[in-house]
Formats: structure tokens, C-alpha cells, sequence
């Protein structure tokens, strides 16, 4: 249509304007038309670019929730790991005292029922607890202070993995992330066994993340999917791999 009225108007100029009144009309009617069609097509393409524009944001919009989701998530799982420990412990305290309940029972002339200690190996949990607490009240430093004795001195019992590792938490709350590491480090190298190793790797990523050291991150996280593949943790490293 453009091409045609060019050519028109080009034929109407050499023949000296010498054009009827019909002709003008038609060149101003082929005019309009292409003023009506180049603004239809201005009118289509604003719409498809603020289409394009929504979908953008939309995009954007649902990449913001995703991370958003994944980090809530990683939190979420971190509050919850706390919550199992507290009850485990509970559930530890509770057979402990029942155990010498029932043996005390055994021996009734021997002790007395209102009597009964708890079992001197009980001590470090109930250190442990107190730390512990501290924790969940989030009142960091003395968590940190707590956890710290407990470490000096209780070094050979089964909770000093997991001592470790929450005052590798208490670090990352208050955003010491060098001492963090070195915490979980210690989980990661003495007791490579503990349940707590797994978690801890995956923390420390966390920490290197957040001092800006991505290559010792991936390293962390690869370590989780190579030293403890069937665990929780490892499908967590795999899915923040994607993300780095």
C-alpha cells in the first residue's frame, strides 16, 4: 500500500500537476489511509511491548518467590533440625530417669523413690540444654559463652558434635562468618560421622556465600553430595549447586 501511493504521487509531480480534482481526492484518500494504518500499527506494537513488558515483570515477579521460597525453606529446616534436637533430648532425659526409676524399684530396700538422682552421665546434657535454650531465645552471645564450656568441659561426650556445630549457628546469626566456619569446620573434620557433619557443610557453604567466596562454597556443597549422598542434605547442596 506505502509503495503504491509513492509511486502515484511520484507520476502525479512529473505529470506537471496537471491533475484532476478527482485525482487529489484520491491521493488525499490513500494519504489517510496510510496515516490510519501506520497507526494501527503503532497502536499494535505498543500493546504487544507493554505485553511483553507484563510477562517481564511477571517473570521477574516469580523468580523473586522462588528464592525467596528456597531460602525461607532453608531456614524453616534449620528452626525445625532445632526443634527435633530439643525433643530428642527431652526424650533422652525422660529414659534416663525412667531407667533408674525401674532399677531403684528393683531394690526397694535399698533407695528410696524421692530420692533418686539422676544418673551422673545426665550432667553434660543438662550443660547442653542450657546452652541450648539460649539458642532458641536467640540470646547469641551467651549461647556462644555457654556452648564454649561446654566444649572446654565435656570434650569426650557424644554432644560435643553437636555443640559445635549450633555454636557454628550462634555465629552465623550475629554474622561472624569466619568463626562460623571454623566451628562447622570442626564438626566437618573430628566427627565426620555425626549426624550434624552433613548440616554443618551445608552451613559453612552458607557462610562462604555470604563473604563473597563462591568457589569455596560450590567445594562445600559438592563435599556434601560426596561424602553423605543419600542424606537430606545432599539434595539441598545439589538444588543450591543449580542456583550458583
Amino acid at each position: 500500500m506505502k509503495k503504491n501511493v509513492v509511486i502515484f504521487l511520484m507520476g502525479f509531480i512529473i505529470a506537471g500537476c496537471y491533475a484532476s480534482t478527482e485525482d487529489l481526492t484520491m491521493v488525499n484518500r490513500s494519504i489517510g489511509t496510510l496515516e490510519n494504518e501506520l497507526r494501527t500499527y503503532k497502536e499494535q506494537n505498543n500493546k504487544k511491548l507493554e505485553g511483553i513488558l507484563k510477562d517481564n515483570e511477571a517473570i521477574k515477579k516469580q523468580i523473586a518467590d522462588i528464592s525467596l521460597s528456597i531460602n525461607s525453606s532453608d531456614e524453616r529446616i534449620k528452626n525445625l533440625t532445632g526443634k527435633m534436637e530439643a525433643l530428642e533430648f527431652q526424650l533422652k532425659t525422660y529414659y534416663a530417669e525412667t531407667k533408674s526409676e525401674i532399677n531403684a524399684l528393683k531394690k526397694p530396700g535399698e533407695v528410696k523413690a524421692e530420692n533418686i538422682s539422676k544418673p551422673e552421665d545426665t550432667n553434660y546434657e543438662i550443660k547442653y540444654k542450657e546452652a541450648f535454650d539460649l539458642f532458641q531465645k536467640k540470646m547469641y552471645q551467651d549461647a556462644i559463652k555457654k556452648f564454649s564450656e561446654f566444649i572446654a568441659a565435656y570434650a569426650g561426650t557424644p554432644l560435643v558434635p553437636n555443640a559445635y556445630y549450633w555454636l557454628g549457628e550462634c555465629y552465623m546469626s550475629i554474622k561472624d562468618y569466619e568463626m562460623a566456619i571454623l566451628n562447622f569446620n570442626e564438626v566437618i573434620k573430628k566427627y565426620p560421622k555425626s549426624e550434624k557433619a552433613p548440616r554443618a557443610l551445608l552451613s559453612q557453604a552458607d557462610a562462604f556465600i555470604y563473604l563473597n567466596e563462591k568457589d569455596n562454597a560450590i567445594i562445600a556443597l559438592k563435599k556434601v553430595k560426596e561424602l553423605y549422598p543419600k542424606s537430606e542434605e545432599a539434595i539441598i547442596a545439589d538444588r543450591k549447586l543449580k542456583r550458583y
